[in-house]
């Protein structure tokens, strides 16, 4: 794609509100840069040369290093020394998270900045679309126990770890073809799965599953595996999992048992990669199957009282099961198990089951509203699309080209449909040079994929604007309603706005001249305009 010769004209810049979002964009490019340069001290460097071995010895071969861009940060500020060299704006590079502030007053400001990163491994992590926007460095050396084993970027405009996951880039594609995704508890996990062929799997950003990445998986998959260490402190975050992300029954649910309590990387190591792609594919189970032996540890069912707690606490886990036949099976295993009467055991969970209800039902009263809160909620929540977006610093036509462009660009009925419009242009000029862009985009690929279209434009400005729209995450695909919006504000109601502008801009100056022939027929245009824009109104 990148030797596709454009007319110059695709390339130009307007003076746009593109400036106001660049910032984001510049701490994008200084996150590449910053990966390309932590890969190049890991693989052509002495500098590198110990994690290098670190890494090989950890199973990881150059043809895997490569494709996840490894790298390694030496214990020197190399990239404050690199980044001075481009001379890059000192709040772009307060603002990345990659730098650790220093009160010295240096005459130059970025002398007042230290490396956050030292004599660590470097593990990029990238955005869906494949763009590095933070890192998670691991201590090569872990002999002093106050520095933390892993050191991962700090939350950032462009990044928020409660919205990212290890790997999605990667394995999205796969994740959407098998509607299956595999949550692995670390990275050195994914990697070591992804080695042995298994290419649907994702890890949290070190701490557990949150509600924003669960809604990201289940737009993709519709079951999910967890696949955390067998041993004890790897089956107890498993148990947590399952607690985070049962109750949004959005997903077909199950656990894969590791062997001799190793995790994903040691099984690998241990037993081959067939060998793990086999217990991935074969040796996986129920919730509750899991939460039956999980319960069952440390505990001696011989003795009564073990006996008692244990039934109890399977008894809970199967209050939250809704299928009627997956609790008569456990609970036919319970009683074959212990020689208890499965009458017994049955009345025990119905009663459970009415405390739930009664306890559900109660938090529905303590949070009930009024009809009064109620509509005024539903007067907050249902807005037109062009009216609810997020962030505050693009005008409103602006979010509305922002969102059309987004929604043509990755859907093709979209893209027809707006491209069958006569007269249709972008109020900005940057998002119609992207359009223009997308034009030719499209005359020599039928799919889109972001590198590609990102290697056309040549402009760091309209460049930076790119990839900070790629990196939008509208929910779902486009509706008809939210489409239409997008194109009445853009090529009718912003129109006739600014008509209305420039009419009372005459009226003013009629006014200050004492023109009244002139002002009367100014005011009797504007009213017509005014008119047009009601009619709008009610139409829409």
């Amino acid at each position: 794609m990148s030797g596709i010769s454009l007319d110059p004209k695709y390339t130009q810049l307007g003076s746009l509100n593109a400036a106001e979002s660049s910032e984001n964009g510049k701490i994008i490019s200084l996150y590449a840069q910053a990966t390309q340069l932590y890969h190049h001290i890991l693989v052509n460097t002495e500098l590198g040369e110990e994690a290098l071995n670190y890494l090989h010895d950890r199973g990881l071969n150059d043809d895997m290093i490569n494709e996840f861009n490894l790298g390694f940060a030496p214990t020197t500020d190399i990239l404050k020394n690199f980044v001075k060299e481009k001379q890059i704006d000192y709040q772009v590079l307060r603002k990345s998270g990659l730098f650790v502030e220093r009160p010295l007053n240096a005459d130059d400001p970025v002398d007042n900045l230290n490396d956050r990163f030292k004599d660590r491994v470097m593990f990029p992590i990238n955005d869906a679309n494949g763009h590095p926007i933070a890192f998670s460095g691991r201590a090569l050396h872990t002999e002093d126990k106050t520095v933390p084993k892993y050191l991962n970027s700090p939350e950032t405009p462009i990044f928020n770890k409660r919205r990212v996951l290890f790997n999605l880039d990667k394995a999205k594609a796969t994740i959407r073809q098998t509607k299956s995704v595999i949550l692995f508890e670390g990275f050195m996990d994914v990697l070591a799965a992804y080695r042995a062929g298994v290419k649907n799997g994702v890890a949290s950003m070190g701490t557990s599953l949150t509600d924003e990445q669960i809604g990201i998986l289940a737009h993709q998959a519709r079951k999910l595996s967890i696949c955390y260490d067998g041993d004890d402190p790897g089956q107890n975050a498993t148990k947590r999992a399952l607690e985070i992300i049962r109750p949004s029954e959005r997903f077909d649910l199950e656990v894969i048992n590791l062997p001799d309590k190793l995790d994903p990387d040691e099984v690998v190591k241990k037993y081959g990669e067939e060998k793990f792609r086999e217990i991935v594919q074969n040796q996986h189970e129920t919730p509750l199957s899991f939460f039956m032996h999980f319960y069952a540890r440390n505990r001696n069912l011989e003795n009564e009282n073990d006996q008692l707690a244990y039934i109890s606490d399977i008894l809970k886990e199967l209050v939250t099961v809704k299928d009627p036949i997956e609790r008569d099976l456990y609970l036919n295993r319970l009683a074959s198990k212990f020689g208890v009467e499965y009458r017994n055991l049955e009345s025990q969970l119905q009663s459970l089951m009415a405390e739930q209800q009664a306890r559900e039902k109660t938090n529905l009263r303590a949070n009930a509203q009024t009809p009064e809160q109620e509509f005024a909620n539903y007067q907050k929540t249902i807005t037109t699309v062009t009216e609810s977006f997020e962030k505050p610093k693009y005008s409103r036509v602006e979010r509305a080209e922002r969102l059309l462009l987004y929604r043509m660009l990755h859907e093709r009925d979209v893209w027809f449909k707006v491209r069958e419009l006569e007269d249709f242009n972008f109020i900005h000029q940057s998002y119609q040079t992207l359009y223009l862009l997308a034009e030719e985009y499209f005359n020599h690929d039928e799919e889109f994929d972001d590198a590609k279209f990102l290697e056309m434009v040549s402009d760091d400005q309209l460049h930076s604007l790119a990839t900070e729209l790629l990196m939008e995450e509208y929910q779902g695909m486009a509706t008809d309603q939210e489409i239409e919006d997008c194109i009445s504000l853009i090529m009718n109601e912003y129109p006739l706005d600014e008509k209305i502008k420039r009419l009372d801009e005459k009226i003013k100056k009629a006014k200050r001249m004492n023109d009244s022939d002139n002002l009367m027929s100014l005011i009797m245009e504007k009213t017509n305009l005014l008119r047009q824009k009601d009619l709008m109104k009610s139409e829409n």
